[in-house]
């Protein structure tokens, strides 16, 4: 049956279909014999001649693995929050300045993922590809994670509060003893001036604009976390998972186990910020310092798991890398269709999972007029974990049982139409019952997106390996990592910046309250019109205020514009149910299963013991290009450009490079000549423009530089039958 799959010159899914049935007669049944784990061998050009390798992956490796994802989650949810309750919330931070310092430090480091992504694939040491990177850079990045979540020079005393030098901060705060001396106090300051009254219109605030200094510490270390965790740590560590076995249905079983890790360092910030809010219920900087303490102590425990429980296949510990060119190990991956199917199903499925960690505390505040909205936040992720963990077993059963594309297309149709319905439920009127039930959703979406995908990455790594010759994982990990910092540009910035321009005011125009902690211990909210003066003020929610009508909302819980709340509810569930209609599409059309993956490694090794190979897929013949310098130079460009002459040639790259290039002056003068308000709405935009031009430019400069360096007689040559290929597949 292999010999017929791999002979056959049938091409598109029929294809793929007929393999299933020949290799998989019972399709209902997807267990699989576990071969014998060989050690991995090269040729001598460093090509992978096992195709099969470390089929019988054992749990304890499986455990070590996932277990650095813990701290990794913890991190993101962590992060994530914290970016709008301490810098915006709490320390007052311009909206619109939050967003544009995103959109820069995003741009940058869009470039720099993929040279950690080709070096990675490149470098090759005694020790490994992969885990040297995650040793070396994720120290710093535990370092710029608490640095960033806990700004110590601007939040003053709001980690170890202390109200008693303000008028009446000598009287303890509690209404069951001196509550009646506390508000005698507070009227004798109120009628002396002291204490402005509770329905002043305007309150002298103690909490102005954030200085230009935190502006320049929140980019800083938004930058170093980004850059040490997520593109220096994470590309290698997603790289090394998908090197560990080639087995179809242990690559499901091992990321699994990754998922199970990752949901509880989900868990971790969450279990630990729902204790420390009602420990600290006003004091949002102080909840989040504390939590990147204890995820400080894990990330510890799990790099030395990692390190002594994980060892690399044996080929990534010779000395010798790729060497193959960024420009070639990426024009390769964008010439892999399944490729191109997995990114247009991925970017919709990780928007789907990453809006409401972004937007929900601002719906729970704006929408449904949550003063403790905190409480209700963490509970909220706990439940998305808690399904996500009693998800995981079901989805890896599943995708066992039926396949990974039919799991992911089902699931997010079956999620589909409720997003769609929560967005016409009216914020006020959502029972809180239907915000957990749409965390089961987002929790069960999250599994499929990490179990399913990842697992299909994997796949369409060996699906590449086949057509080269050479294992690239970090190129294929480089581009969905930074497809995920994209992904955080459209949704975390965008949404910030249309907020901002209908009206968004921090904190509902409020100096604190609703989780920001005011500096005297009796207030709840200091707003302009209302201050709600209340015995237990810095303790508990419930405290009626001493003046005024005794049940009347917090203001920090109204935004002036009702536009605001629509723009969230847009992006939060109208958003969300676009993208899963786009993941459906793009699961319905993905084309390896099971049996064709079965069929791309036999293939590989027939051509590694010297045979031909028909593509699985295709139906087409495998032609490998000669693994010479020449040919990566070639590789460099097209076979349409490679049938052009070296005079049109060298004008048509050096004309888009002077595009780019005039592109990106003309963004860089626009950003530095826009003025007042305007200015910030620009510079958020050209950054996120830049981040292309980051690309681009950079692209085209080194095609040039190895245009200029190919001889004439290295051009003259055709196109070779794989770069025919390449082109027709791209």
């Amino acid at each position: 049956s292999v010999g017929v799959c791999i002979s056959s010159r049938r091409s598109g899914l029929s294809r793929a279909l007929r393999c299933d049935r020949a290799l998989n007669p019972a399709m209902s049944d997807a267990s699989t014999t576990p071969a014998e784990a060989a050690p991995a061998a090269t040729d001598s050009v460093g090509r992978s001649t096992s195709a099969r390798y470390n089929e019988t992956l054992s749990s304890r490796t499986m455990c070590a693995y996932g277990f650095f994802r813990l701290p990794i989650s913890g991190y993101d949810l962590t992060v994530r929050p914290a970016r709008t309750a301490v810098y915006i919330e709490a320390l007052n931070q311009s909206i619109l300045t939050h967003a544009m310092i995103v959109s820069c430090c995003k741009s940058v480091d869009f470039l720099l993922g993929f040279l950690v992504g080709t070096t990675s694939d490149n470098v090759s040491t005694r020790w490994g590809r992969r885990k040297p990177w995650v040793v070396v850079c994720f120290p710093f990045a535990i370092v710029s994670m608490f640095l960033l979540v806990t700004p110590f020079p601007f939040s003053g005393d709001a980690v170890f509060s202390d109200s008693d030098d303000f008028p009446c901060g000598e009287i303890e705060p509690d209404s069951a003893t001196a509550c009646p001396a506390l508000e005698q106090c507070l009227v004798e300051m109120i009628a002396n001036g002291t204490l402005p009254a509770h329905n002043v219109s305007s309150v002298e605030s103690s909490n102005p604009p954030a200085p230009a200094a935190l502006s320049v510490w929140f980019a800083l270390f938004y930058f170093a976390y980004y850059f040490f965790s997520w593109t220096c740590t994470m590309i290698p560590y997603d790289a090394l998972g998908m090197e560990l076995t080639s087995d179809y249905s242990k690559r499901v079983s091992l990321f699994s186990v990754r998922v199970v890790f990752q949901f509880l360092g989900y868990a971790v910030p969450n279990a630990v910020g729902l204790v420390l809010s009602n420990i600290f219920p006003t004091n949002i900087i102080a909840v989040y310092a504390y939590t990147a303490l204890v995820l400080g102590i894990v990330s510890l425990a799990a790099l030395l798991v990692l390190g002594f429980g994980v060892s690399e296949r044996p080929e990534a510990k010779t000395g010798q890398g790729n060497e193959v060119p960024a420009v070639v190990a990426v024009r390769r991956a964008l010439c892999n269709w399944p490729y191109c199917i997995y990114l247009f199903i991925k970017f919709p499925i990780s928007l789907v999972s990453l809006l409401p960690v972004n937007l929900m505390s601002f719906f729970l505040r704006y929408g449904m007029k949550m003063e403790d909205w905190a409480s209700l936040y963490f509970t909220l992720v706990l439940v998305i974990l808690f399904a996500s963990l009693l998800g995981t077993p079901l989805v890896w059963y599943l995708t066992r049982r039926f396949g990974k594309r039919e799991v992911l297309m089902y699931v997010s149709g079956a999620c589909c139409p409720f997003f769609f319905a929560f967005f016409f439920v009216p914020p006020q009127s959502f029972p809180t019952a239907v915000i957990y039930i749409a965390g089961v959703f987002v929790g069960l979406l999250t599994v499929v997106m990490f179990v399913v995908l990842d697992s299909m990455l994997a796949d369409i790594i060996d699906y590449d390996a086949l057509h080269t010759g050479k294992r690239s994982e970090g190129v294929y990990t480089v581009a969905e990592t930074n497809l995920q910092q994209f992904i955080e540009v459209i949704g975390g910035v965008v949404p910030l910046l249309l907020m901002s321009a209908v009206g968004f005011e921090n904190n509902g125009g409020c100096e604190c309250g609703c989780g920001v902690a005011c500096d005297e211990a009796y207030m709840r909210w200091k707003c302009p019109g209302d201050i709600g003066y209340s015995c237990d003020g810095q303790s508990t929610f419930d405290s009626p205020p001493l003046f005024g009508e005794v049940g009347r909302q917090a203001p920090c819980v109204d935004q002036g514009s009702d536009a605001v709340v629509w723009i969230i509810r847009a992006f939060l569930f109208a958003l969300s149910g676009v993208c899963l209609l786009l993941v459906c599409l793009g699961a319905k059309i993905y084309p390896i299963t099971k049996a064709a993956h079965s069929a791309i490694l036999d293939a590989t090794e027939s051509l590694a013991a010297g045979g031909e190979a028909t593509d699985p897929l295709t139906g087409k013949a495998v032609v490998r290009s000669a693994a010479s310098h020449a040919q990566l130079r070639r590789e460099h460009f097209s076979a349409r450009e490679l049938s052009l002459s070296s005079h049109w040639l060298k004008t048509q790259l050096s004309g888009r490079l002077l595009l780019w290039l005039g592109a990106f002056i003309a963004i860089l003068a626009g950003m530095a000549a826009s003025g007042g308000e305007a200015r910030q709405y620009i510079v958020a935009i050209g950054a996120i423009c830049c981040s292309a031009l980051f690309v681009l430019v950079p692209w085209d400069a080194a095609r040039l530089q190895v245009l200029l360096k190919m001889s004439r007689a290295e051009r003259a040559v055709g196109p070779s039958a794989e770069e025919k290929d390449n082109s027709a597949r791209s």
